[in-house]
């Protein structure tokens, strides 16, 4: 089963909500502008995942080194503007 979610941007940071909980995200970027990327809500820019136009980035919530527990989230944000589509890779 696939947890997939396409939406435009328009400007503002949107809250994508999934039903599962999930550590690492696919994030693709089809819009002409860049995107940035958040686990927290009101994250500024300069401290968010930056993803460039047309390109995309696998975005990993948080993972203790030396540990197989990674931190996970039912919600991810991003601010931008256009078309842009994320994926859960791992979730429960």
């Amino acid at each position: 089963m696939q947890q997939v979610k396409r939406i435009v941007l328009t400007g503002v940071e949107q809250a994508i909500t999934f039903d599962y909980l999930c550590g690492k995200y696919l994030v693709k970027n089809f819009s002409s502008a860049d995107i940035f990327v958040s686990f927290n809500a009101e994250t500024p820019e300069e401290k968010s995942i930056k993803i460039p136009s047309e390109s995309y980035q696998i975005v990993i919530v948080n993972e203790y080194l030396g540990s197989l527990e990674a931190y996970e989230r039912k919600q991810i944000y991003i601010k931008g503007t256009g078309e842009i589509e994320v994926q859960q890779l791992c979730f429960h």
